[in-house]
């Protein structure tokens, strides 16, 4: 009997299922090197900036930081009266921000708390 999967011709041996190994490298295959004049692609960002991602930098450390830094300057140009320790405060908990992957969050309350702790060394001197 014949079997139904080789072919009717038994002189032809059938094509091999697999490629080769190339003969330079036994065991192992070799990289082709890149083509002169070519670049890889660029690898696009996984996820663009949107409000989710922006809001996520001023919530949390940097949150906290950013209404010490607003209290140390509305409050002393409302109303006259002049934080000591809120801007130290807000300053540190912009760099734990900035620490924790938080950089915009934390650099706007670095910025509001120096704005704060000038505004409190004028008041202190003045």
């Amino acid at each position: 009997m014949s079997d139904p999967s080789r072919p009717s011709n038994p002189s032809t041996p059938p094509p091999p299922m697999y490629a080769p190994p190339p003969p330079s490298a036994p065991g192992f295959a070799s990289p082709l090197p890149p083509s002169a004049g070519t670049m890889p692609q660029p690898i696009a960002p996984a996820s663009g900036m949107g409000l989710a991602a922006i809001l996520s930098q001023v919530t949390g450390v940097a949150g906290g930081g950013i209404l010490l830094g607003l209290a140390t300057v509305i409050v002393p140009l409302a109303f006259g009266y002049v934080f000591y320790v809120l801007p130290i405060a807000g300053f540190l908990a912009g760099i734990a921000a900035i620490r924790r992957g938080q950089l915009i969050g934390g650099v706007i309350a670095i910025v509001l708390n120096a704005m704060g702790g000038i505004l409190t060394l004028v008041g202190l001197t003045g």
